[in-house]
Formats: structure tokens, sequence, C-alpha cells
């Protein structure tokens, strides 16, 4: 009797092992092996936070060379400082992907089309829409363009810090969302950070609205469209330095209330912006009760968690920068140094255009382009 309960709790706890080591099926939706979350030795235990928590100072990583620190304030701001430049990007990397990891790597693998990878099929359709864009094609042209610039050294360092953190961790030491999802970190390389710039190119200039836009064309006609939607807006100032003398004219813009404009049974009057895009302004200290001037910039992005921005200072003998700084990019994006501060903000304007192609024939081999045919290259995409 003994052996045979033996047998069925050896039976069990194996089969509950492969269950839990294998992704499964419910309702037709697969979920992550959750063996490696629940595993008491590196699964999500591990991750626990103790109830005190201290941020010693870095000093000592493997395959760095140079002389670092970093310290952090009573908010957990990193403060980096370093004897060169090579050396502080090479901390920034380090340091951004202790606390940022998981986000850095998922937000490249989104905008490399690579989601299905993580996720599952549910994921397919955006992959292929993001490569379809050409955004992964658009990043490995700026890698090139990136190597010829005077910065390439630097992000390489920054690359490399990032992968000494890598390289140091254990399967224990993964991040949560490694665990839940079973799967672990790659290496970084200056291609996912050019993929993240094009992320972010994607949220700033991708506005369109070319279908709607056109659709309500040739419902209104252009005299009642331009009317509705002009190309500029009354509330759309141009900025003015004092003392500057205005050559042109201002453009009358007519206020007449629209008349007998018919019932339209279109929804896009309801999709158009109400906004601008994110927005600026400078006080000069003459008005301001510190003498000090004041500058605030409001980037008008998508609500990310973790947050986009990660706050930090880097200090060399040359130059000391504080600000933001976004997980995957080096350098400060948004701040000021011991002379100047900065900020960026954009339009929310439609920059994105739509094209019909052109075929030669049904086999779309060749397609128009400035008035001749040109062939193809297909692309394989595996996903």
């Amino acid at each position: 009797m003994r052996y045979i309960k033996f047998l069925l709790s050896l039976a069990l706890t194996v089969g509950l092992i492969h269950v839990l080591s294998n992704p499964q099926t419910i309702s037709g939706k697969k979920t992550p092996a959750f063996g490696y979350f629940l595993n008491p030795f590196s699964g999500f235990w591990q991750n626990a936070e103790p109830l005190t928590q201290t941020y010693p100072e870095i000093t000592d990583i493997e395959d760095f060379e140079g002389k670092a620190s970093v310290v952090y304030d009573d908010r957990l701001v990193p403060h980096i400082f370093a004897d060169n430049d090579k050396d502080l990007a090479f901390m920034q990397g380090y340091v951004t992907a202790q606390h940022r990891l998981w986000q850095m790597e998922f937000q490249t693998h989104a905008i490399g089309g690579r989601l299905t990878e993580i996720i599952g099929e549910r994921a397919l359709e955006m992959d292929k829409e993001t490569r379809r864009m050409g955004l992964p094609q658009g990043a490995k042209k700026t890698v090139e363009k990136w190597k010829k610039s005077a910065s390439w050294p630097n992000l390489e360092a920054y690359v490399n810090g990032v992968n000494a953190y890598i390289n140091s961790l254990q399967p224990k030491d993964y991040p949560l969302e490694y665990k839940l999802l079973g799967y672990k970190p790659e290496a970084w390389t200056p291609l996912k950070t050019a993929l993240f710039v094009k992320a972010m190119a994607n949220t700033l200039a991708r506005h369109d609205y070319d279908i709607e836009t056109t659709n309500m064309l040739e419902v209104l006609g252009r005299e009642t469209f331009d009317f509705l939607y002009p190309e500029w807006f009354p509330g759309q100032d141009p900025i003015i330095p004092k003392g500057t003398k205005w050559d042109f004219q201002p453009v009358n813009v007519n206020t007449n209330p629209l008349t007998n404009s018919g019932s339209l049974s279109y929804n896009a009057l309801d999709k158009q912006p109400d906004y601008l895009g994110s927005n600026n302004w400078a006080v000069s200290g003459t008005k301001t009760s510190s003498g000090n001037p004041i500058l605030c910039g409001d980037p008008h992005l998508k609500i990310h968690l973790p947050a986009i921005w990660y706050e930090m200072q880097l200090s060399t003998p040359d130059y000391n920068v504080y600000g933001v700084t976004l997980p995957g990019i080096p350098n400060v994006i948004i701040g000021f140094n011991d002379n100047i501060a900065w900020t960026q903000t954009n339009v929310g304007r439609d920059v994105l255009d739509w094209y019909e192609i052109e075929w030669k024939d049904d086999k779309r081999l060749e397609y128009k382009y400035d008035g001749e045919y040109r062939k193809v290259k297909l692309v394989v995409e595996e996903y």
C-alpha cells in the first residue's frame, strides 16, 4: 500500500510539474508556464523587497575599467559621477537597467514587431502592423547613421552598461515580469536603442486623420470643409519676440455661422483632435519674485506604467546635468545644467500620409513610382 501511495504521489508530482512547466490553453487562450513564477528558489518569492532597503554606492562592476560612483538620494533618484563621458554612459546604462530592464526590453519588442514571441498570437496583428510600417527597418538604418557619429562610442558604452547588469543576473534575480511571462532578458544592442527612438517617433508623429477627413471632404465639399477644418486655427498664435517688425498681414478668418449644411450621418467629426499638442512656456527673471527665470515644459505623452521618464543626475569634471531620461536612450532628454534649462514638446498634427500603390499587373512584382515601374523587394517576416 505504501508503495502504491508513493507511486501515486510521484505521478501526481511529476504531472503537476509538467503542467506548471508548460503553457496551458484555457478558454482558447494560452497562459504562461506558472511553474517558473511559483518556483520557491527562483520565482516571484525572490522579488520580495525587505522592509528596510538600501542602495549602496556602486564602485566595482565587472568589465568596467573606469572610476564612477552612484549615490541615491531620499527619493531614490540616482546621482552618477564619473571621470569621463564613456564611463558615465556605461553607468547610466547599468543603473537604468537595474530599475527599468523589463520596461526597456518590452517596449523595444513592441516596436520591433516581436510581441508574439512573448505573449503569443494575440499580439500577431499588432506585430504585423508594426513591421508593415517599416519601423524595424527604419531602426536598422538609424544605427548605420549613428555609427558615423562622434557620439557612437558613448552609445556603445551605454549598451555595455546595460549588458553588464543583465550578465550579473541569475534567474532568481530576473524582474517579476520575466518570471510571470516565462522568458529571460536578451542582450541589449544599439538596435534596441534605435527601436525605442522609433517608438517615440511613432508616438509623436502618428496622428492620422486622412481617411476621416477625405470622407468629410466628399460629404461637405471644399468650402464647408475648409471652414470646419481650417489649416490654421484661431487659437494658434505665432510667437513673436518683442520689437520684431511684422512684415505680413494677418489672415482674416470668416466667423459667420454655418447655414444649411444638410443632415450628416457620419461620425468623423467626433474623431477630430481637440488639442494642438504639448505646451511650454518661459518667464523672465524680471517677472519672478526670486529674480530667476522659470521654464515649464509639458510633453503630452501616453500614460505608462512604469512611467516613461526616469529621473537622474549625470556628472563629469566637464559638465553637470540633471533631469529626466528615457529608459533605453543615453543622456538627459529634459533638464538643466549649470547654465541653461531646456524642454521638448510636440505639436499634435496629422503628419502621416496614405498612398495607394499602383501595380503594373496582378502579379504585383512591379509598382509605379515617379512615373516609372520599380521591382518590389520580397521580405519574408517570421513571427
